[in-house]
C-alpha cells in the first residue's frame, strides 16, 4: 500500500512515487532496466501498474521503449520486439529476454525514444519512434492547449500501450498535476460506477465503448467530460453523445507527430480544433477547397498526412477523409463520411462503411457495405437515401452483410473491400 501520494491509480490500486520506485527495484537487477540510456527495451507486461512505473523510469533514464499490449501472445511480442530492433524483451511478470535475430535498428534519439506501431489501413505494423524531448514539447502543448481539462479527473479507459492513452490521458494528467485513474476491467457497468464516483471526470476512451457505455447511461446521470481520437465521429452518434455528455471533446493526431489539434468542443464531426502551439499546420481553405492536411515539426521536417481537410477563418482544422478514400464522382469530391452518416441515421442500420471503385463513365462510384438488425428492401433504402444524399453521393453498389471485415487493429480498410468487390 502506498505510503506517498498517489501518482496514478489503477483500477482501484493508487501507485505512489514509493510504490513506483519498488516496482522498478524489483525490476533493476537487470542491466538493461537499471542502465536503459542507449538499449531498445519491449515490454509486454500483464500489469498496467507495473508497466508505467517502469515507463516513467525509462523515460527519465533516457531509455527507448516499445510497449506491447498485454494481452498479446508470447511468440506475437517476441516477432514485433525483433522486427522493431529491440534487443530484450520483457513480459509476463517482469520476466527479461535476451532477442537474437534483431532487426537492423538506428541508434536511439539523444534522451531515448517511444517506440509506437503504426498500421494505418495497411494492417502491417510500421515502428514509429518518437523521442522524449519532443514527447514532453508535445504535453507542454497539449495542456497549454486544452485549458477545459484543468480540475478534472482524468478517467483512462483505453490502453496506455498506446499514445492516445499513455501521452494524452496519463502523462498529461501527470503534468497538469491531476491524478489519472486507468481502467483495465472495460465491463461498462464498472466504467460507469468509476465515472459516477468522480463526477468532474475526463474520459478517454474509444467510440465504440463510449457508445455502449451512453446506451446504458441511467436516465438521471451524465458524462462530465469526453475525449475522443482517430477518425472522425459520424454525426448521429456525435449528436447522441451532445445530448448525454456535458463536454464532447475531439483531437486529431499522427503517429510521427502525436496530438495535431484539439477540439475543446466537438461542435461538427469533422471539427479537430486549433493546431497545438508547437506546430505549424497548413490545409486547404474551405470545405470546397481543401487540401492534404501537412504538419512541420520543429527540428524534424514536414509530415504529409494523407488526409484531406481544410483550416477555417477561426484558425480550426477540419478533417474530411483519408485522400486515398476520397470518391472522385465525375470530377465531384464525395467524403464517405457524408454517406455513412446518412445511412447511419436510418433507424434500422447500426454498421455503414463507404467506398469507391472504378467506373467507365464517372471515373468513379460510391459503393456501401451495411449492417441492420433485420433485412432491407434494397430499393426501399435506395428511395430513402435519394432524399437525403445528392445524386453523385448515391451508392452505385449497396449491400448488406453480416459484418463488416476490420483489420486487426480495429480499422476498416476501405481499400481491401473495394479489391474484393471488383475481384
Amino acid at each position: 500500500m502506498t505510503l506517498s501520494d498517489p501518482l496514478y491509480v489503477v483500477d482501484a490500486t493508487p501507485y505512489g512515487r514509493d510504490d513506483v520506485e519498488r516496482a522498478v527495484a524489483a525490476l533493476s537487477h537487470y542491466p538493461a532496466i537499471a542502465e536503459p540510456r542507449g538499449r531498445r527495451l519491449a515490454v509486454c507486461l500483464k500489469d498496467s501498474g507495473q508497466w508505467l512505473a517502469l515507463c516513467l523510469h525509462l523515460k527519465a533514464k533516457g531509455g527507448s521503449v516499445l510497449p506491447i499490449h498485454p494481452a498479446t501472445p508470447l511468440e506475437a511480442a517476441r516477432t514485433l520486439a525483433r522486427e522493431t530492433g529491440c534487443q530484450h524483451l520483457l513480459h509476463g511478470e517482469g520476466e527479461l529476454e535476451a532477442l537474437d535475430d534483431v532487426a537492423r535498428r538506428r541508434e536511439p534519439a539523444p534522451g531515448g525514444e517511444l517506440i509506437q506501431l503504426s498500421s494505418g489501413t495497411t494492417g502491417r505494423p510500421k515502428p514509429i519512434a518518437r523521442g522524449w524531448v519532443a514527447i514532453d514539447r508535445e504535453l507542454e502543448s497539449y495542456v497549454a492547449g486544452f485549458p477545459e481539462a484543468e480540475g478534472l479527473t482524468p478517467i483512462v479507459a483505453c490502453p496506455v500501450t498506446h499514445s492516445y492513452g499513455l501521452i494524452c490521458g496519463v502523462l498529461a494528467g501527470l503534468s497538469r498535476g491531476v491524478v489519472p485513474r486507468v481502467v483495465t476491467n472495460l465491463n461498462p457497468r464498472a466504467i460507469l460506477a468509476t465515472l459516477r464516483d468522480h463526477p468532474r471526470h475526463l474520459l478517454y476512451a474509444a467510440p465504440t465503448l463510449v457508445s455502449l457505455l451512453v446506451r446504458m447511461l441511467p436516465p438521471e446521470q451524465r458524462l462530465h467530460t469526453l475525449m475522443l481520437s482517430g477518425a472522425a465521429l459520424p454525426g448521429p452518434l456525435l449528436e447522441t453523445l451532445s445530448a448525454r455528455v456535458e463536454r464532447v471533446c475531439q483531437q486529431y493526431g499522427c503517429s510521427e507527430a502525436g496530438c495535431i489539434a484539439i477540439a475543446a468542443r466537438a461542435e461538427t464531426p469533422g471539427l479537430m480544433g486549433r493546431p497545438l502551439a508547437h506546430l505549424e499546420v497548413s490545409a486547404g481553405f474551405s470545405a470546397e477547397t481543401p487540401a492534404e492536411i501537412r504538419v512541420g515539426v520543429p527540428g524534424e521536417g514536414t509530415i504529409a498526412t494523407r488526409d484531406l481537410g481544410y483550416l477555417d477563418a477561426q484558425g480550426r482544422l477540419h478533417f474530411l477523409a483519408r485522400l486515398d478514400d476520397t470518391i472522385n464522382v465525375a470530377g465531384i469530391n464525395v467524403y464517405p463520411g457524408d454517406v455513412e452518416d446518412a445511412f447511419l441515421r436510418h433507424p434500422r442500420i447500426t454498421e455503414a462503411v463507404a467506398f469507391k471503385r472504378p467506373d467507365a463513365y464517372a471515373g468513379e462510384r460510391v459503393c456501401l457495405h451495411f449492417v441492420a438488425d433485420e433485412p432491407l428492401d434494397g430499393e426501399a433504402l435506395r428511395r430513402w437515401c435519394r432524399e437525403r444524399l445528392a445524386p453523385h453521393q448515391v451508392p452505385m453498389l449497396l449491400e448488406q452483410v453480416a459484418e463488416i471485415a476490420k483489420l486487426p487493429n480495429g480499422k476498416i480498410s476501405r481499400r481491401r473491400l473495394a479489391e474484393e468487390v471488383v475481384a
